[in-house]
């Protein structure tokens, strides 16, 4: 299956450019009459036939709309505040993207080392992702925001914070955490979260949960908690 990204597949001619038209017309060499399938990134699907190409951009023509191949009983945003080194946050919302996520929010916080990110690429990475892993979903991608502003914003469902501090009560992940359940999880930086974040978290209703006795990179405690929750979905 040849998947492109094409946010609006609403009617039944879809015009491919940018990178989408690049792909299609250098690198897999698709010409008039064959045969690709288009996603929207928001769970639909479509076969489509190329109609007209041109030098950066083409035309195809929807010839079918299929049902959601991977319909989704759950819900996971993750707050993570990024990494010192770019390429680690990158490298997770790669992974992230392809084992199945909903949003990811890049979050700033006492020692949060990270300010600048490039969200343009990120973004670029999570449809590489999406398209790679044969989904259709693609995650929402969004900050710098404060943590304190997240732990104040509503949620409907569990809210987990995660964190190292020895004399604050965690539960395992695995005891909070159920099937078809919609989870918000904050991860906190290198340095972890301070105790007056993690009271803060409590306050607005979070749990305190542990991912085990093991001391994980921030964006190892990340990509686990994205497998076990899409694992316990499976």
């Amino acid at each position: 299956m040849q998947l492109f990204f094409a946010p609006d597949i609403d009617n039944d001619e879809v015009e491919l450019s940018g990178d989408e038209a690049r792909h299609c017309l250098r690198a897999l060499r698709l010409s008039v009459g064959d045969e690709l399938f288009l996603t929207d990134g928001a769970g639909s699907l479509c076969r489509a036939r190329l109609v007209s190409v041109g030098k950066a951009d083409c035309l195809a023509h929807i010839v079918e709309r299929l049902p959601d191949p991977h319909p989704r009983s759950h819900y996971l945003h993750l707050a993570i505040a990024p990494t010192k080194n770019a390429d680690r946050i990158e490298w997770l919302v790669e992974k992230a993207t392809e084992l199945g996520i909903d949003r990811i929010s890049l979050i700033s916080s006492q020692f949060t080392e990270r300010q600048h990110i490039n969200f343009d690429r990120l973004s670029k990475l999570a449809v590489s992702a999406m398209k790679q892993s044969l989904q259709t979903r693609l995650p929402l991608i969004d900050g710098l925001l404060p943590a304190s502003r997240l732990f104040a914003e509503p949620f409907s469902g569990s809210r987990l914070v995660c964190h190292c501090l020895p004399d604050v009560p965690r539960l395992p992940l695995s005891q909070v955490v159920s099937p078809a359940s919609r989870v918000q999880l904050f991860i906190g930086p290198e340095g972890d979260f301070s105790p007056d974040e993690v009271a803060l978290a409590l306050d607005n209703g979070f749990q305190s949960v542990s991912l085990g006795s093991n001391r994980l990179r921030t964006e190892t405690a990340a990509l686990a908690v994205v497998s076990f929750v899409n694992m316990l979905n499976a």
